[in-house]
């Protein structure tokens, strides 16, 4: 069966599932990246750590109108539980989310084995495996499939040492948004596909 790559990025609170939360969840189709997929979702805890928080508020939708800066991930009256306390209510259900997800999934790669891809593969992949397994119903669409977005371009350029940035499609810094984030390495994967084929 013809691969079909969803390229899809989290934010979090902290570096693992369970004992942290996943706040955002952003994916696209390789190749077609106006099929979109974002949701910002409520805690499940309130552990967090305050790094991973400054990163992951960075492009929440839900803190865009907040000026203040208890709400800026920037400022050093950044107050992460607050930010937590505006998911908890604008935030959609992790059951809601992981089975929406999962029907686009399955919508948008019917005739299609669904791969996911991502950079890094083992952090992103690593809270949505955990979400679908604890919060979903039915079978992760995906089952164990995946490619991590780095490895592949290591491996077409074939240096251990190859980084994806040298592509030049990202900017300096990543938006860190979610589906922002997606996008950028639907495009870099996109490459990463072209060049493997020319060879």
């Amino acid at each position: 069966m013809v691969k079909r790559y969803i390229s899809f990025d989290i934010e979090a609170s902290g570096p693992t599932p369970g004992k942290y939360s996943m706040l955002s969840l952003g994916a696209c189709v390789v190749g077609s990246t106006s099929t979109q997929f974002y949701r910002e979702i409520k805690p499940i805890s309130r552990n967090l750590i305050v790094q991973s928080m400054r990163v992951g508020a960075i492009g929440l939708r839900c803190l865009k109108n907040l000026k203040t800066d208890e709400f800026n991930p920037r400022s050093e009256q950044f107050n992460p539980h607050k930010v937590l306390e505006v998911l908890d209510k604008k935030g959609e259900a992790p059951t809601k989310v992981m089975q929406e997800y999962a029907e686009w999934v399955e919508e948008v790669t019917r005739g299609f084995e669904p791969i996911e891809a991502a950079a890094p593969l083992k952090f992103d992949g690593m809270f949505t495996s955990w979400y679908f397994d604890n919060f979903y119903q039915g079978q992760n669409p995906f089952g164990h499939r995946g490619e991590d977005i780095n490895s592949m371009y290591r491996g077409v350029m074939r240096d251990p040492n190859a980084k994806i940035s040298q592509l030049k499609i990202r900017g300096k810094n990543l938006p860190h948004n979610a589906l922002e984030d997606a996008i950028i390495q639907a495009k870099e994967f996109e490459k990463v596909l072209e060049l493997l084929r020319q060879r």
